[in-house]
C-alpha cells in the first residue's frame, strides 16, 4: 500500500502512474464502488491477449445502479469511458473533476459492462456532488469547459459528451432542459421512480453549478470545496520501504506529463 496527499483527481492518478512500480502491461481504472462482471472479465482476457500492437486503450461501459436499481434508460447505458490502457500510453488531463484519460494510440471498445453501485446514502451523494459542483464551477470560471479532449459529435463517446457539454452551456434554462432530455427524450421515465429521482437530483446538481457561478459574479469569491476531514498518513504505511522508495523516486521513464501527451495523443478512433 502507498499513500499520497490528495490534491485533485487528475493529479492523483498522474502521480500514481508516474511514481508507482507498476509491473503489469495494462492498467484498469476501477473505483471502489464499481464491480467487474464475469462477462467483463472474460472479454478483457480475450481482448488483451489478442490486442493489436497499436491498440493502446479500451473504452469500458458501465451500468449505473442507483438506490438498488439499474438505470437502463435515460441515456445512462451504455456509458463509455476510457478505463483500460497500456501502462505508459495514457495520462489524465489536468481537470480537477471529471478527469479524462488522454491516449497515445488507437482505442477499442469492451462491450461487456462493469457495474457502478451507489452504495452510500443519499446524504453522501448530495455531499459529494456539492463538492463536485464547486470544483466544476471553479473550472468553468477559469475557462476550462472540456479539458484537453477535442469535442467531436462524431467522435468517441467521451468526445461526443464533450461536444454536447459545450452545447449545453450555451443554452438558457439548462437544468430543466437536461431533465426533459433525460426523462422524456431518452426515455428515463421507463425506469420508473428510480429514473425520476436520479435525473431530478442530477438536474439540481447542474443548477448548483450555475448558482455558484452567479454567486462568484456577485461576490468575486470562488466557490468553496468542502472536503471531509482527512486523517494523518498511517504510520505503518508511511514507514514502509515501498513508501520511502516511492516518495524518493523521480517520475518513471516514459511518463511524459499530460501536457506533452495531449499534443500527440490520437483522436481515439474507435475500432
Amino acid at each position: 500500500m502507498v499513500q499520497h496527499r490528495f490534491e485533485n483527481y487528475s493529479d492523483q492518478w498522474n502521480w500514481a502512474l508516474s511514481r508507482l512500480p507498476i509491473s503489469q502491461p495494462w492498467v484498469l481504472k476501477l473505483d471502489a464502488d464499481e464491480r467487474a462482471t464475469e462477462a467483463f472479465r472474460r472479454e478483457v482476457n480475450a481482448r488483451l491477449f489478442n490486442a493489436e500492437p497499436q491498440e493502446n486503450a479500451f473504452i469500458v461501459n458501465w451500468r449505473l445502479i442507483f438506490m438498488g436499481r439499474w438505470l437502463k434508460w435515460g441515456g445512462f447505458y451504455p456509458n463509455g469511458n476510457t478505463r483500460l490502457w497500456r501502462h505508459g500510453k495514457g495520462r489524465f488531463d489536468r481537470r480537477a473533476v471529471n478527469e479524462h484519460l488522454l491516449v497515445d494510440g488507437k482505442v477499442g471498445v469492451i462491450a461487456a459492462p462493469i457495474n457502478h453501485h451507489d452504495y452510500k446514502s443519499l446524504g453522501h451523494w448530495i455531499d459529494r456532488h456539492n463538492r463536485y459542483s464547486s470544483m466544476e464551477a471553479q473550472a468553468l470560471l477559469k475557462g476550462d469547459l472540456t479539458g484537453q479532449t477535442n469535442p467531436r459529435f462524431f467522435g468517441t463517446p467521451v468526445q461526443r459528451r464533450r461536444w454536447l457539454r459545450k452545447l449545453y452551456f450555451r443554452l438558457p434554462g439548462r437544468p430543466l432542459l437536461y431533465f426533459l432530455y433525460r426523462y422524456v427524450l431518452r426515455l428515463g421515465l421507463l425506469d420508473g421512480l428510480g429514473g425520476f429521482r436520479f435525473i431530478l437530483l442530477y438536474a439540481v446538481f447542474l443548477y448548483w453549478i450555475d448558482l455558484k457561478r452567479i454567486e462568484y459574479r456577485a461576490t468575486g469569491e470562488l466557490p468553496v470545496v468542502l472536503w471531509p476531514p482527512r486523517g494523518d498518513p498511517h504510520p505503518v504505511v508511511a514507514q514502509s520501504e515501498l513508501q520511502r522508495k516511492v516518495d524518493a523516486a523521480l517520475p518513471l521513464p516514459g511518463s511524459a506529463p499530460a501536457e506533452a501527451l495531449s499534443s500527440r495523443f490520437s483522436e481515439e478512433m474507435v475500432r
